[in-house]
């Protein structure tokens, strides 16, 4: 008789206890996880960027821009091109993403790969390598 009353304290005890753990809500517990993240960045900041853009942004040699304008109509032709900054500020991996002429693709491939280092992105204070795309635009007049 006392093994039965012992035995039904035990059951009643853990029944309890496991009954208590459970959580009341029913949307599973959200936590916040923050990431320190640094951009990569041009070597003298945005305006340097855009600087190197302007002085090496330049139609190609033989490019002949009159017959492309008669045919296209258009007095910019803006260039897609990826590329990839590395762990140490190299560029890698430049495509060209849209481009409509051989000459031009190549030369915007070109300006792209010849960027000088970047100063690379960090994500917990480790370098890391960061996707990017810029338009390489020409101006045909």
């Amino acid at each position: 008789m006392k093994l039965n009353i012992i035995l039904a304290m035990m059951l009643f005890v853990f029944g309890v206890k496991g009954y208590a753990q459970k959580s009341k809500s029913k949307t599973p517990v959200e936590t916040e996880v923050k990431v320190n993240q640094k951009m990569p960045q041009f070597p003298g900041g945005e305006k340097a960027f855009y600087a190197y853009l302007d002085e090496n942004v330049v139609l190609p040699e033989g490019f002949n821009k009159k017959q492309y304008l008669k045919k296209h109509k258009n007095q910019y032709v803006p260039i897609s091109v990826g590329f990839t900054i590395d762990v140490d500020g190299s560029i890698i991996n430049v495509k060209v993403i849209d481009g409509e002429n051989e000459a031009l693709d190549k030369k915007a491939k070109e300006i792209v790969q010849n960027m000088p280092k970047w100063e690379p992105g960090y994500q917990d204070g480790n370098p890391i390598k960061v996707q990017y795309a810029i338009p390489v635009r020409f101006n045909l007049m």
